[in-house]
């Protein structure tokens, strides 16, 4: 029999419990790790054939690709020398070859069995990248017939999962598997397989390899979601048992989204009597305003989300008062640019380093990161000096109309990117 050795591009994972021990294999869509330079991605590394009839044949194909960003070669390729005769092994991925980014080269597999039994086999794809010591694993069992002596159901048919934030784990989701008879089954291997293989975790189980599940009797796994990119994740649960005729099969699939961080207004203000305008998206600031703690300010009806803490992409805006007689406030997204008010205005009183957190634009372009739009800052020109921050082009270009002069990046002098 076919020993399982040391695999480095997805280690046969052994979950255990108190009482119980069982095999999963996890397969397709395999994926080295995700370092600059080499790397492989294989559409499946185990072949599962299940039960097939002395004398037919199946084949079963993988495709490798570099999906890295330079070159890499395969160093040795060769059948494991545990592989039973039953596998003929085709492969363009040979050794010497060299894969450039984005290039690929084909496995496939052929079984057909001459005797009944179980046999497994494997072929090693060593190769120059970061994780070299690579195997494909392929397992199959001759039979005299495809009449099963035992049936298998799943409970649920299918385990769907709810949205889960990429990076985080679900809460647990029991599989059972019922044995319908009538003779007992004896499970001999446990697989997931598919392009969401690796998104799904079992972390206990009942269901033994090797142990018998009586007719009417049953054993749970316990699966979780712990998704590793967005969208649909879709893998199956193959099952065999040299009773069933055929395969086992059953979905699991869970949508998966991106973790998004909660955003705040920030709101701006207007007093008549300074002409002045402020922004503020601290709750303080807002419930001064609006109860005329401080009089002559109002809602303006104006306003553009932020975040109230650091958040992927994004850069905190310092804040400065300006002492009368300015009486004024300064905001920037831009660290070297509070640095320097900090050094050139001593009398500026600084604030507050992160008042919120906000994208900045491309300092050439003015282009704004995917998902965002512009925030433009408009400069007075008077001694009482005052901006307007605003993401509204028409008041951007009533402002300049009225003398005020856009500050920003690129043509377009964007000096801030809020989410949309």
């Amino acid at each position: 029999m076919f020993s399982t050795p040391k695999i480095i591009l997805r280690p046969f994972c052994c979950l255990s419990s108190v009482v119980s021990l069982a095999l999963l294999l996890v397969a397709g869509s395999a994926v080295t790790e995700a370092v600059a330079g080499g790397r492989t991605c294989t559409s499946a590394d185990t072949f599962m054939f299940g039960n097939r009839s002395v004398g037919s044949s199946a084949t079963a194909t993988a495709t490798v690709t570099n999906c890295g960003d330079a070159p890499w070669s395969f160093t040795d390729v060769s059948v494991h020398p545990a592989t039973g005769p039953a596998f003929e092994v085709s492969t363009t991925c040979t050794t010497g070859l060299t894969l450039a980014p984005g290039a690929t080269c084909t496995v496939s597999v052929r079984f057909a069995p001459s005797t009944p039994g179980q046999t497994s086999g494997g072929l090693w794809l060593h190769n120059t990248t970061t994780t070299p010591d690579q195997l494909i694993t392929f397992y199959g069992r001759g039979v005299d017939t495809q009449t099963g002596s035992a049936s298998l159901a799943f409970v649920p048919a299918s385990a769907d999962f709810a949205a889960q934030a990429v990076g985080t784990q679900s809460m647990p989701l029991t599989v059972e598997l019922h044995n319908l008879g009538p003779a007992a089954l004896v499970l001999s291997a446990l697989v997931l397989n598919g392009p969401g293989a690796y998104d799904f975790v079992v972390r206990n189980s009942t269901c033994q390899i090797g142990a018998a599940i009586a007719a009417g009797d049953s054993c749970q796994m316990w699966f979780y979601f712990r998704p590793l990119v967005e969208g649909t994740r879709r893998a199956n649960l193959v099952v065999d048992s040299p009773q069933l005729a055929s395969l086992a099969i059953m979905q699991i699939s869970g949508v998966a989204t991106t973790i998004t961080a909660p955003t705040v207004d920030v709101i701006e203000f207007y007093n008549a009597a300074m002409d002045h305008y402020f922004m503020s998206s601290l709750l303080p600031d807002i419930e001064a305003l609006d109860s005329g703690h401080f009089p002559g300010w109002i809602r303006t009806g104006h306003s553009f989300k932020a975040y109230p803490q650091p958040a992927t992409g994004t850069s905190p805006v310092c804040r400065f008062y300006m002492p009368a007689p300015l009486d004024s406030h300064f905001y920037s997204a831009s660290m070297a640019e509070c640095s320097a008010v900090a050094a050139k205005y001593p009398t500026f009183i600084f604030e507050a380093p992160g008042v919120f957190h906000i994208s900045l634009p491309d300092t050439a372009t003015g282009a704004c990161p995917s998902a965002t739009v512009p925030v433009f800052r408009l400069f007075n020109n008077r001694a009482d000096a005052n901006h307007r921050y605003t993401t509204d082009l028409q008041i951007k270009a009533q402002m300049i109309g009225q003398g005020y002069t856009a500050e920003g990046y690129g043509p377009s002098a964007t000096i801030m990117c809020t989410p949309q």
